[in-house]
């Protein structure tokens, strides 16, 4: 329990609120805290009240907190009157019970030590809003890295060494920061030509997702042919998305070592080189959703079949719609814990009843030499039908009569 009048200092940032306090204070905010919150390690804290000046430092005691602003909680806290009224945005439950004890003391920029403070802590909300990011999703990678490694390893293509490499130095690197705090000369020296390597796998990716989009769309009013595009674009389409998650997350990881790295090497370099991230991101975002919109896009054109095609192909309209089903399910998965926006993404299927009826309704209402046309094609639509269903029964009937046959002769031995 915090003692009572424990003060949080709180520092508002555009990636979010960065609070520092009595441990206890902070661990009543992060339990009831309506978005996410991420512990600030001990060297972190150290390394900020080393920045802006053992006074500062002393107010901001030993532990910290990073708590993520969402739209709806940033307008809540602006709509309460600033960050000292950041219980409205990002706490649930009784809220005046919860920091009755507790004063939150806006930290302005002002009352720091030195100029270079705003920079330091505007560079470490955006490292914790970057890992907030990467934990979403490495969620998603969890639960399809295994398939993803089985499709690498079929595939045996050169992403499987690029991938691996990179991670390998990037993890090595990522425990030397978690131990020390700093991300040396030598550290940095292993991990600093990975930012092309990425590149070049994600742009890859990119491109291949471009090409499936591509591919399908160029199947869209052949059932027979939609089935069996979208079948095999399925487990592409995963595969890409995959990667193209193993790139992120590894950049990301990237992003947060710079971040370290320029901390160390200059703090007065920080604001501009979050801000050089925060774009790069930005284009990142840009360039995928585009990719996806793209891949929506044309697995919706290709599973619209028309009520004809529904009917006369009543074997790959529904695979059409399953195989359809299973690539938009991929997409908005990885959209989800990417945090993209890509609407538009959902397949409907359409009942072979429900489309025979809207045929008979279209031919029915037709006139003229345009209405003789489209019934004439539902004629031949409905005898292919019932030759088929015709075909069914009389397969079906001879079989029942085997059994019985096969019966009497039981019966008579």
């Amino acid at each position: 329990m915090a003692s009572d009048g424990a003060t949080v200092q709180v520092f508002e940032t555009q990636d979010g609120l960065l609070l520092f306090g009595d441990e206890d204070a902070l661990v009543q905010i992060e339990d009831h805290s309506l978005t996410t919150v991420k512990k600030i390690s001990p060297q972190q804290v150290a390394r900020v009240a080393g920045y802006v000046g053992v006074a500062a430092g002393e107010l901001m005691a030993n532990s910290g907190r990073w708590v993520k602003l969402t739209a709806e909680s940033a307008e809540a806290v602006k709509t309460a009157g600033g960050v000292g009224k950041v219980a409205s945005g990002v706490l649930r439950g009784d809220k005046g019970k919860i920091l009755q004890h507790l004063k939150l003391d806006p930290l302005s920029a002002g009352a720091l030590a030195t100029p270079t403070a705003p920079a330091v802590l505007g560079g470490m909300a955006a490292q914790y809003a970057i890992e907030a990011a990467l934990d979403d999703i490495t969620a998603y990678l969890e639960v399809i890295d295994a398939k993803l490694d089985k499709l690498l390893k079929q595939r045996k293509t050169q992403t499987l060494g690029q991938l691996g490499g990179v991670t390998a130095v990037i993890d090595e690197a990522s425990s030397i920061y978690v131990k020390t705090g700093t991300v040396s000369s030598t550290t940095w020296s292993k991990v600093q030509s990975n930012s092309l390597a990425l590149a070049t796998m994600q742009s890859v990716a990119l491109a291949e997702l471009a090409a499936l989009a591509e591919e399908v769309s160029r199947s869209a009013g052949d059932a027979d042919q939609a089935a069996k595009v979208l079948g095999e674009a399925a487990e592409d389409t995963e595969f890409w998305l995959g990667v193209l998650a193993r790139c992120i997350a590894l950049q990301d990881r990237q992003y947060v070592l710079e971040l370290a790295r320029v901390f160390d090497e200059g703090p007065e370099q920080v604001d501009s080189h979050r801000q050089g991230i925060e774009i790069a991101r930005a284009d990142r975002v840009r360039r995928i959703e585009q990719a996806l919109r793209a891949i929506a896009a044309s697995v919706s054109e290709s599973a619209a079949l028309s009520n004809l095609s529904t009917v006369i192909n009543p074997l790959s309209a529904p695979r059409v719609a399953r195989r359809a089903g299973a690539i938009t399910t991929h997409v908005a998965t990885f959209a989800e814990h990417a945090d993209l926006q890509v609407a538009g993404i959902e397949v409907a299927s359409k009942p072979w009843r429900r489309a025979a009826r809207g045929l008979f309704d279209e031919t029915s209402s037709a006139v003229g030499g345009a209405g003789a046309s489209a019934v004439g094609k539902a004629k031949g639509a409905g005898q292919r039908v019932g030759k088929f269903r015709d075909d069914r029964v009389l397969r079906r009937a001879r079989k029942i009569e085997e059994k019985r046959g096969l019966g009497a002769d039981d019966d008579r031995s």
